[in-house]
């Protein structure tokens, strides 16, 4: 009852910007409709975005800024991006030099969203507290070759001098599905997992399985190794990218992107626990018992979502050191970077 109540106010809401919309219209809101600036925007599914468009804000911002967002939600933004389709994407930050070297693509890295956040998982009744902890040789699940294994390749390398990939190395990954790989471990097909924490949460409520690593995720392990520990949060499995040509000729609009997501992170802030039962289709939960743990891990530290989307040049600087470590890879493996390779453009905007 209380979401379709609250989803009532939203349509509510909604109509009455419809209202006032057509109130100001006048003989000349064709000529202005093609002045709109239009931003081309890759996305995977988010319930941030979502919580932004039902309550009408976006279309204020939109409104407001003389732009309007088309967006396109896929889980594939890579592919997109690099078929010319898009003006911004979202990436991880060990995504951004391969998409250039594959794609000839110059791009601008501007923005910030959520931090890489696959943990790696033991059962229960395992004693591992680390990779070293298990056999070489072991099973461990994972979910691709790149992504956020390019993360976990580069931690085992600096923690343990381990060679971790898929098809080499001193362990046996095993590619499947985010959320297929708990029930894998569970079974005993791998002695570790790293997947997504919405693809865990029920086992997790359960206690079948716990977090290695001291319960932290890969933003919060990257201070451990980088020798950077400036305090804040590093490893992005989102930052907004643009193609360079559309970032130089579009400043302002960069900017006003930038401030829409701001108001989207206060909004999160402010109503974590209504978003996630508004959308638990975004965390992968149902049960409400499930919803009510995905909302307590959200408090403090486990939050995933930044807190201000900006960035600034010392944040910049420890971000981008993950590529150094990149280039110190076993040659072999699909995450590495050639010594020399061109440095993404980054570029901090002022709120």
């Amino acid at each position: 009852m209380l979401r379709t109540n609250r989803m009532a106010k939203v349509l509510a809401a909604l109509a009455v910007l419809t209202l006032l919309a057509a109130g100001c219209g006048d003989d000349d809101d064709d000529s202005e409709a093609q002045d709109t600036e239009i931003i081309r925007f890759a996305f995977a599914p988010d319930p941030v975005w979502d919580w932004l468009t039902d309550t009408g804000l976006l279309e204020i911002w939109e409104i407001e800024n003389d732009i309007r967002i088309v967006t396109a939600s896929t889980w594939d933004e890579f592919t997109y991006f690099a078929g010319g389709h898009g003006d911004i994407v979202s990436m991880g930050t060990q995504e951004i030099p391969v998409l250039e070297q594959e794609t000839s693509i110059d791009t601008v890295t501007f923005g910030k969203y959520n931090y890489q956040r696959s943990f790696m998982l033991r059962r229960a009744d395992s004693p591992y507290e680390t990779l070293e902890d298990i056999s070489r040789g072991s099973n461990i699940c994972v979910s691709s070759p790149v992504s956020n294994t390019g993360f976990w390749t580069v931690a085992m390398d600096q923690l343990h001098d381990i060679d971790y990939r898929v098809g080499g190395g001193d362990y046996n990954l095993i590619v499947n599905d985010h959320f297929v790989n708990p029930t894998n471990l569970l079974r005993g097909d791998c002695e570790a997992a790293v997947v997504i924490p919405e693809a865990a949460v029920p086992h997790l409520r359960a206690g079948e399985i716990e977090v290695m690593y001291n319960g932290r995720m890969p933003f919060q392990l990257y201070n451990d190794f980088s020798g950077l520990n400036d305090g804040k949060n590093h490893v992005m499995s989102n930052l907004f990218t643009a193609t360079e040509s559309w970032y130089d000729a579009h400043p302002e609009e960069a900017k006003a992107f930038l401030e829409l997501w701001q108001l989207g992170i206060e909004q999160w802030e402010e109503n974590t626990a209504t978003i996630v039962e508004t959308y638990p289709q975004h965390f992968a939960v149902e049960d409400p018992e499930d919803i009510a743990f995905t909302v307590d891990f959200m408090q403090g530290a486990n939050d995933w979502f930044v807190d201000s989307v900006f960035l600034d040049s010392d944040w910049i600087e420890a971000e981008v050191a993950i590529y150094d470590f990149m280039t110190e890879l076993h040659e072999d493996n699909q995450n590495r970077l050639d010594v020399g390779f061109p440095q993404p453009r980054f570029e901090a905007i002022a709120p």
